[in-house]
């Protein structure tokens, strides 16, 4: 069965459907209740996948821009050095947008609030486990409605 989640897995990372990949599961012999499961099991292996590695990226590429700042400085080579602090500012997003609402407690609550209302409509319709995060609620809502449109 290992092989078999696993190889769900790889066809949802080639961008199957979820139909696609339960009926490959099924053919597989799986019953399609458990096909079900292992699809969303993918799903989810993949959203936690994905923001690790970024995690790993964004603390890496940090890394690497704090070492080339230090070492410009040691160098003298001020032109570098604040080439590598714009970078690293744009990478952590410390420049404050004048659109962005940002610094402004008002502006949080109102998107707070507009994603507890999504959440809200999202998890009564029970596409996947009370765990998986309100993105991927998300996709799972819009990819059942084009499948339900028969545009995978």
């Amino acid at each position: 069965m290992a092989d078999l989640r696993d190889n769900v897995l790889m066809i949802v990372v080639n961008g199957a459907s979820n139909a696609a990949a339960e009926a490959y599961a099924v053919r597989s012999g799986a019953d399609p209740a458990e096909a079900s499961r292992l699809v969303a099991d993918a799903r989810k292996r993949l959203t936690i996948a994905a923001d690790y590695a970024r995690d790993e990226q964004v603390g890496r590429a940090v890394m690497r821009l704090d070492s080339l700042y230090a070492k410009s400085i040691s160098d003298g080579d001020n032109k570098t050095a604040l080439q590598a602090q714009r970078e690293l500012n744009r990478l952590l997003d410390l420049y404050a947008r004048p659109d962005s609402g940002q610094g402004t407690g008002e502006d949080s609550a109102s998107i707070r609030r507009q994603l507890d209302a999504i959440e809200g409509h999202l998890r009564p319709l029970k596409l996947a486990d009370e765990s998986y995060p309100v993105e991927e609620l998300a996709r799972l809502a819009a990819d059942s409605i084009r499948n339900a449109r028969g545009k995978p």
